[in-house]
């Protein structure tokens, strides 16, 4: 026998496997516990880009909007949280969004999506304009991380009151719709000079 392995060592093996199976899986489920309550408690992400000036790598805090930043984020952000919530639909049961559509809405956006960005990262919102494509997107990807609470919130807000004002208003429905001119009739009317 070879390397002192003996007859029944692939069980063993097998044996050891299951065994350290449940314990392994139960600390890797701990670890992702607790690196989702990290996120949590330290929310800010880090990108790493290059500095379109000197061309260094560059290390950029991404900080999630602290209660002051993030009302005055809101009134900034009033165009763009508008146009999220306006890719939402009403039903709860209606597919939402996809990726390129919140690009899209980002991208209509683009100076104030940037702004929002360098109040995040205390950078000037120029010199975030001029990263790569690919950085730019690894710093929105960052941007995404830290404060997508802080927009989901917002949009989820006026989504709910859209939805809302439609169930409270008395003309929810087509049915209170009124005509833009009268109906027309195949027989004359009589007027006060043929009376």
């Amino acid at each position: 026998m070879m390397g002192g392995e003996g007859v029944g060592a692939p069980q063993r093996a097998t044996a050891r496997r299951a065994h350290g199976a449940r314990p392994r899986a139960q600390a890797h489920d701990a670890i992702e516990g607790y690196e989702n309550h990290l996120s949590v408690l330290f929310p800010d992400r880090e990108a790493t880009v290059t500095d379109p000036d000197t061309g260094a790598a560059v290390t950029l805090t991404v900080r999630e909007f602290r209660f002051r930043e993030g009302l005055e984020a809101t009134a900034l952000a009033r165009p763009l949280i508008a146009a999220l919530a306006g890719l939402v639909p009403d039903r709860a049961e209606d597919e939402g969004p996809d990726a390129l559509a919140v690009e899209g809405a980002l991208a209509g956006h683009a100076g104030l999506w940037l702004e929002l960005a360098a109040r995040a990262c205390g950078r000037d919102a120029a010199w975030l304009a001029r990263l790569s494509d690919a950085d730019g997107r690894a710093l929105s990807e960052a941007m995404w991380a830290a404060n997508g609470g802080f927009f989901l919130r917002r949009v989820a807000a006026q989504v709910a009151a859209r939805v809302t004002a439609r169930e409270v208003s008395p003309c929810h429905s087509t049915a209170c719709s009124t005509p833009s001119s009268a109906p027309a009739t195949d027989a004359a009317m009589p007027t006060s000079a043929s009376a």
